[in-house]
């Protein structure tokens, strides 16, 4: 079990050689890309690690926590404390056996999900399959374990992006839908960078809300969609000494 800090960067050391599915590459052309799932809030994020060294036995990968999660550069959201599952993914820059001439994590070469599959060229990476997968647990940040709670904030409190998406050239529209039957609608804009979401503003939190909305992506051009998740979940904090 990968055991982690809410808000704060870690390290993980995964058995990933005894399930390798590729062995015709040496391991300077193999990256693995992990899926993260919150086990409460079902929420979803991808990342290569920040960084990742494959030994023998195992392989040691570097997380940063980030509120504006990147998937190529191994940037996550650990906000959500609690038990999340994962699983990992081997990424392979390889044409029928044959070693690539280059290895390249972005958005260009790098798949973002172990469903995408891009140009099945030299410098293009290939999903081949699973190779592990368990359980990982956030702990509370220090000091804060004991004294907080969640609340229905009523309205969208935090839009998370899960996918920052691919090929966008200008800021799609944001279209939140559902909840219940709020007394308004909450809007909110982003901006793009690199061809992927960057940033989301949250221009108006909307009020009335009784469950989670639904984002839709719109525009923007793309030619792979991002994915945002909306949370009208409110924490409270309680100094209590």
């Amino acid at each position: 079990m990968i055991q982690a800090t809410s808000e704060t960067s870690f390290s993980a050391y995964l058995q990933t050689a005894d399930n390798r599915i590729n062995n015709s590459v040496p391991v300077t052309h193999i990256r693995h890309l992990l899926k993260f799932t919150n086990v409460m809030e079902k929420a979803v994020q991808y990342a290569y690690g920040a960084t990742e060294t494959i030994y023998n036995r195992y392989t040691d990968f570097t997380f940063i926590h980030s509120t504006s999660p990147d998937v190529y550069a191994g940037k996550i959201d650990l906000s959500l404390a609690g038990y999340w599952k994962y699983e990992v993914y081997e990424v392979v820059w390889a044409r029928s056996g044959e070693v690539a001439p280059s290895v390249t994590v972005d958005s260009q070469y790098a798949p973002a999900t172990e469903t995408d599959v891009l140009r099945k060229l030299d410098g293009y990476g290939l999903v081949t399959g699973l190779v592990t997968k368990g359980k990982m647990y956030v702990a509370e940040k220090s000091g804060i374990e004991e004294v907080t709670y969640s609340q229905n904030g009523k309205g969208v409190q935090s839009i998370t992006i899960i996918e920052a998406g691919v090929g966008y050239t200008s800021a799609p529209t944001i279209v939140i839908s559902g909840g219940g039957n709020p007394i308004t609608t909450a809007t909110a804009t982003c901006t793009v960078s690199g061809g992927a979401i960057n940033t989301v503003t949250i221009t108006d939190s909307g009020n009335g809300y009784t469950s989670t909305p639904t984002v839709t992506i719109g525009g923007g051009g793309s030619t792979t969609v991002g994915r945002l998740v909306a949370s009208i979940k409110e924490t409270n904090y309680i100094y209590a000494g």
